[in-house]
């Protein structure tokens, strides 16, 4: 009884412990989301499918393992991951001005900042820099900067 209590108990701080992973099937759904009147943190990892290079995989791989490691210590905050290549998602990417890729956008409100680039060190460092200032506006109401 008390083995089964244990694993509960664990199973339980282990999903309450986890970021909120959202899978938008289009733009319209995550726009229905960054675009509620709600003070959530969203951070959109936006990468392209159609980029088949080893190289280019690569950084997508790393860039992903390190913001999973950034979101595994920010349970508050929303996370989608994007693919550039399908044209489902062209309207938020207007919306939200993505310009190239691999990018990352962490938002709060309409407010927001873009990291972009191949290096995933430098990119989930400053990710790190902004979530407290982000966290904040999200608990008070009001501008991350």
């Amino acid at each position: 009884m008390k083995v089964v209590l244990a694993v509960a108990l664990l199973c339980l701080l282990g999903f309450t412990s986890a970021y909120h992973e959202l899978t938008p099937a289009s733009s319209e759904d995550m726009l229905n989301h960054v675009q509620g009147n709600n003070y959530n943190i969203y951070v959109l990892n936006f990468w392209d499918s159609s980029k088949t290079d080893e190289a280019t995989r690569n950084v997508y791989k790393d860039i992903e393992s390190r913001l999973g490691d950034v979101l595994g210590d920010n349970p508050e905050v929303f996370y989608a991951k994007i693919d550039h290549a399908d044209g489902k998602f062209a309207k938020l990417e207007q919306v939200v001005g993505v310009t190239s890729v691999p990018a990352v956008l962490i938002m709060v409100h309409g407010k927001g900042v873009w990291l972009s680039g191949t290096n995933s060190y430098l990119m989930t460092e400053r990710l790190n820099d902004f979530i407290p200032a982000f966290k904040k506006s999200s608990a008070h109401h009001s501008n991350p900067y």
